[in-house]
């Protein structure tokens, strides 16, 4: 049975969703550890990709990312791949980790507020943070060729922040 999450409340005004200042922002990490957004973002551009085991699409696009993980994490991009699963089900997605041999670090969002915060309303979505953690690119879903665009855009991202500080 899929299951589904609701993140808004729609009313006839809109769509209502709490903020959050950034340093409030945590998420628990498979090994319980706790990681504050703000810790991320200290160390370079964090790419945050909020994901489910449920979701099909999801599973399409994790072998990609940990592929541009693998290839930009030794040019100070932070990944952080976040599961919407049930905290309940954490050691589902740690076994669905582990078969597949993923790398890339995997948090669960326990309370929601990173979703809330960047407003995800489907999963899979991806939002790129510069430094400075504003988004630079946000994208829902997920079709064959979209890692392509991805790395495209943390390229150029790249290049900008290191043709302004001249760092190679």
């Amino acid at each position: 049975m899929k299951q589904s999450i609701f993140i808004f409340f729609l009313t006839g005004l809109g769509v209502l969703a709490s903020v959050v200042p950034a340093s409030a922002l945590e998420l628990e990490g498979l090994s319980g550890e706790t990681v504050n957004l703000d810790s991320l973002l200290a160390r370079g551009p964090v790419v945050l990709n909020f994901w489910a085991t449920w979701c099909k699409p999801c599973r399409l696009e994790m072998p990609h990312l940990e592929s541009i993980y693998k290839e930009l994490k030794t040019r100070g991009v932070q990944f952080a791949a976040v599961s919407l699963d049930n905290p309940r089900w954490k050691d589902r997605v740690k076994a669905y980790i582990r078969k597949n041999g993923f790398t890339l670090p995997v948090y669960i969002d326990t309370k929601g507020k990173l979703a809330r915060h960047f407003r995800v309303i489907a999963v899979p979505t991806t939002v790129v943070l510069g430094e400075d953690g504003n988004v630079v690119y946000q994208t829902r879903g997920y079709r064959p060729g979209a890692e392509i665009i991805l790395k495209k855009k943390i390229d150029s991202y790249l290049k900008h922040v290191e043709g302004k500080t001249g760092t190679p």
